[in-house]
């Protein structure tokens, strides 16, 4: 779990990592990529992680290799005992041994001991892997839990399921 400003650190560095893979994966789309990161106030919320995911406002948890960071995966309290599942990423050079399946799976847990009863979640509509992952642990389609812009509605798609 992200304690110290070196693992904030090191979460902003996987944060940006992602931002960039989502731009390579989206390519003509890179304005749906900004459009979402300005509205999810992604620029402050790099400033200020441990007030955004750390406690009370949320977990953070970053796997590492010695002392590389591999991959994580946060959640938020988004009220009334809903904890919002953020930012999980594994690089691509790190990717095929199970380890966004056991971060996912590490953050639910994570959400339920702390009281949580729901977990909701956003991907993109080309993340078919991870959407995939989510169906196979319990996930379930939703409507949108966020107010969105009806413009990026159409890209993003909405789940849940039960702690």
């Amino acid at each position: 779990m992200a304690t110290t400003p070196d693992d904030y650190a090191s979460f902003a560095t996987l944060i940006r990592e992602y931002f960039d893979w989502m731009f390579a994966r989206y390519g003509d789309l890179r304005g749906f990529i900004e459009a979402v990161g300005g509205h999810q106030g992604v620029d402050q919320e790099l400033r200020d992680l441990p007030s955004q995911f750390g406690p009370p406002a949320g977990k953070t948890l970053i796997a590492w290799r010695g002392a590389e960071p591999v991959g994580c995966v946060a959640y938020k309290d988004l009220g009334d005992g809903t904890a919002e599942m953020k930012r999980l990423f594994v690089p691509d050079r790190f990717q095929g041994g199970g380890l966004g399946r056991r971060l996912s799976g590490a953050i639910v847990d994570q959400a339920r001991a702390d009281g949580f009863t729901t977990m909701k979640l956003d991907t993109g509509f080309l993340h078919e892997e991870a959407m995939g992952m989510y169906a196979s642990m319990g996930f379930r389609p939703c409507d949108p839990y966020i107010n969105y812009p009806p413009d990026l509605l159409p890209h993003l798609r909405f789940f849940e399921r039960d702690l």
